[in-house]
């Protein structure tokens, strides 16, 4: 394959979505060449890349179809790694390699100069010497590290926990060959098969990132061999009945010493959960803590929870895994840290404040990072507001990769956006079966299969992510005559006899239908016509509305009298009729000056002031329909128009086909 083929196919096995626009400027070629690449990819690969006007999408099963090219053909998967990433292999390779190490053989597993190498490896050494950590070498052996092996084996789950950030680092690390697919399967199976078991359930982040742990450390136990102790005599693990159910994890797997089980287990019962065992963990002085803890909240801090009882419950899921955290001195990974410091930063301040009762209890330090978990739990539990049981037609679910302190704030955001959505709860992937109901939609963080209509959302919901994800469920009940049936029902549900209801439900579904076959019959009005796009260049913006709306009047679809009340409520209440940044849609009620449902879009080339140092960059004239079938239209447009990659676009667009295109093809993302 040509080198810009094996560029993009390196490419696919880091990310799930590619920016074309991105890949173009990097690899200086045509549109066209990169469609053709990508075309000679699915058919020497047998992949299915989809290639649209704006991204390449990457499914898991291409992702893997790739990585197994370039390992058959021994291309790395990176052309080079970040100073951070090298620290975090260097490391690694020290830890793990059964390979005598010499500079050149680092430089080259790094893929950067010796001089660059030995400047790692220097920095390295500074940065373990802090955890008793020694990195010496010998001629005869070159690079080796000596310590304590608790210590060692901490750093390498911290190394590779930092490594985990990246979405490709799965397959970064097979790249190394200390950890192999088959080894991560069976301790995934197994770990799935212990649940139900220990009375246990696992978080999704954890079912991924678990394996790979105790990959590598059964790697380093293996080629260590070695009687090594650590210091856990607070809890009493081995004695409890649970312990062999955890240390069959291990079962046939040689060279395994009773520490190094242990020490794994405690890597397991380390992890994030969705469901604990409280007879695990002990405990008496935990629930002390807590109480202590939420006492200084009530008291000192004035606030108020909902339920206490439920906040306490979801404090003893995480910080009992976390107190094994921190007594182990191995970090959890939170991708929130500082969204959440930066967001709430009084309230996390204050929490934090609070925090120092339990640490002084239990007798150990949270990160910042665990701090922020243990947050947003008090945060989700303040927002929590009793869900108002009349008018709720649709029921949902939230799905959360991460556990349960990011989904029940995730939920609580979702129960304030949505009033008329029945939320069932929070769950794992793995865990919707559980949930023993049918819902009408599902929220989650990560991508699945179902037949049930889905939204995808960030774990944290910003005030653009908010808005979206709000006009993407209204379309989504528009579009769905099922759904716009329990909607209305769901209004009227009070005014029909019990016996009448089935009936009711109905009527209203056939209504709907006709209706959607006498629009199937004609011409759809708001169906994305090139014709119904222009671009001029103006003077004024009384220029590009008489223009707009002159389109309409040539069409027949609205009289003067439309054009001249639209005119006078615009001039009025311009800032109301501002949809997407500097784009504008006047309009009035139809009344009986609409003849037909009609758009104009006009893009307006130059620069060109408004009132008040505002810019005119769009103009959607409109005429109205009486049934609402506009409504729907808008909500695609009002959506692609506040996308932050189409507004950078819409600025360098330079004919009216690009734009169309561009909002096509948002709109074909919306009905997906």
């Amino acid at each position: 394959m040509k080198n810009s083929q094996i560029q993009i196919i390196q490419e696919c096995v880091q990310q799930s979505k590619i920016s074309i626009k991105d890949l173009l400027g990097r690899q200086a070629i045509s549109r066209r060449t990169l469609q053709q690449d990508v075309e000679e990819i699915n058919t020497v690969l047998q992949a299915k890349l989809k290639l649209d006007e704006r991204k390449i999408y990457v499914s898991d099963q291409d992702r893997n179809i790739c990585y197994k090219y370039l390992k058959k053909h021994n291309i790395k998967i990176l052309p080079y790694y970040d100073a951070e990433n090298r620290q975090q292999l260097l490391f690694l390779h020290m830890a793990l390699s059964e390979l005598d190490l010499n500079l050149q053989e680092l430089a080259d597993q790094l893929l950067v100069s010796k001089n660059t190498a030995l400047t790692d490896v220097k920095r390295l050494r500074e940065e373990l010497a802090d955890q008793g950590i020694q990195i010496n070498y010998s001629r005869k052996i070159g690079y080796t590290i000596e310590g304590s092996e608790f210590s060692i084996r901490n750093e390498i789950v911290n190394a590779l926990r930092g490594l985990l950030r990246k979405s490709f680092s799965r397959y970064l690390l097979l790249e190394t060959g200390y950890i192999l697919s088959s080894e991560l399967l069976l301790l995934k199976n197994r770990l799935l098969k212990i649940q139900p078991q220990v009375r246990m359930t696992f978080t999704e982040e954890s079912l991924e990132e678990l394996p790979i742990l105790l990959s590598a450390l059964i790697k380093r136990a293996q080629q260590q061999r070695i009687k090594w102790h650590f210091s856990f005599e607070k809890y009493d693990l081995v004695n409890t009945k649970e312990y062999p159910i955890y240390r069959d994890v291990f079962r046939g797997i040689p060279k395994l010493n009773e520490n190094d089980k242990l020490y794994m287990i405690l890597q397991i019962l380390s992890s994030t959960f969705l469901q604990i065992n409280d007879e695990i963990y002990g405990s008496g002085e935990v629930e002390s803590a807590i109480k202590e803890f939420v006492d200084f909240l009530e008291n000192d801090c004035l606030m108020h929870f909902k339920d206490p009882a439920a906040l306490k419950e979801k404090l003893a899921l995480h910080l009992k895994p976390a107190i094994f955290r921190s007594l182990l001195s191995v970090n959890i990974r939170n991708p929130l840290t500082r969204v959440i410091m930066e967001e709430y930063s009084a309230l996390y301040l204050k929490i934090s404040e609070g925090i120092f009762h339990i640490e002084k209890k239990v007798g150990c330090q949270f990160s910042n990072e665990e701090k922020a978990f243990i947050a947003m739990i008090v945060i989700s539990s303040m927002k929590e507001i009793a869900q108002d049981q009349s008018f709720k037609p649709f029921t949902a679910l939230v799905l959360c990769r991460s556990g349960m302190s990011i989904s029940k704030l995730l939920l609580e955001n979702l129960k304030e956006l949505f009033p008329n959505i029945a939320f069932v709860g929070s769950y794992a992937v793995d865990e919707i079966s559980k949930a023993e109901v049918s819902p009408d939609f599902i929220f989650t963080t990560i991508p699945i299969d179902t037949e049930i209509t889905t939204f995808v959302i960030p774990s944290v919901l910003d005030k653009q992510a908010k808005q979206k994800i709000q006009q993407q469920v209204a379309i989504a009940i528009n579009q769905d005559i099922k759904k716009k049936t329990k909607e209305l029902y769901g209004l009227l549900d009070d005014l029909f006899p019990d016996g009448n209801k089935a009936n009711a439900i109905k009527r209203i579904e056939q209504f709907y239908q006709k209706d959607t076959g006498n629009a199937g019959e004609a011409c759809d009005p708001f169906q994305l016509r090139i014709q119904q796009f222009s671009m001029i260049e103006a003077d004024s913006w009384q220029e590009v509305f008489h223009f707009a709306f002159g389109k309409l009047l040539e069409r027949g679809s609205v009289n003067e009298r439309y054009v001249n009340r639209t005119l006078k409520l615009f001039e009025k209440d311009y800032p109301f009729m501002m949809i997407a940044k500097d784009c504008y849609l006047p309009h009035t009620k139809p009344e009986d000056d609409v003849t037909k449902p009609d758009y104009q879009v006009v893009l307006v080339k130059n620069r060109l002031q408004f009132a008040n140092d505002r810019e005119l960059k769009i103009m959607v004239a409109l005429a109205p329909s009486k049934e609402n079938k506009h409504v729907e239209w808008l909500l695609k447009i009002n959506h692609a128009l506040l996308q932050e990659e189409n507004i950078c676009q819409i600025e360098e667009i330079s004919t009216i086909e690009d734009f169309y295109e561009l909002l096509k093809s948002s709109f074909e993302l919306i009905n997906q």
